[in-house]
């Protein structure tokens, strides 16, 4: 191996792990959001959104500056044998947060029945219908409320 393919290996070195560190603190950002959602906190959940943007910010740009350094090197740096261990966190890091995000739809699902019931829809939001103009009919109170 010559000194440039020592230099860029090295630098990829330095960027991988980097990655690995970065997808390491996305995984921990991200169990801590499912205990914040498992306990409704929205305050953490603020925290933990802002966390994991500026995250996946850093994760996005040290991917491209792998590529990039994959690429002025030479170097297969997807097959490289020492990002095999981050790729199977960055897997689990999409799994977290697909269960997440079903957590955060089941919610807002249960948010809109209720309000879908509070306005007075007596289909608790489960189906929607539709007027002569072609859009959704909502009340926005129910009769008894109205009342009241």
């Amino acid at each position: 191996m010559n000194a440039g393919s020592r230099d860029f290996d090295s630098a990829l070195s330095a960027v991988m792990g980097d990655l690995a560190r970065e997808v390491d603190a996305l995984h921990a950002c991200l169990i801590d959001e499912r205990m914040a959602l498992d306990q409704a906190n929205s305050d953490a959940l603020q925290t933990i959104t802002r966390s994991k943007g500026s995250l996946l910010d850093r994760i996005d740009r040290l991917d491209s500056e792998r590529r990039q350094l994959g690429a002025a090197g030479n170097i297969d740096s997807a097959n490289d044998p020492r990002w095999a261990p981050t790729f199977s966190r960055i897997g689990e890091c999409r799994q977290i947060n697909e269960t997440n995000g079903r957590i955060v739809s089941q919610r807002i699902g249960h948010v809109r029945q209720a309000l879908a019931l509070i306005s007075g829809d007596s289909t608790g939001g489960a189906a929607a219908t539709y007027g002569p103009r072609g859009s959704t009919q909502v009340r926005l109170r129910s009769g008894i409320l109205a009342q009241v």
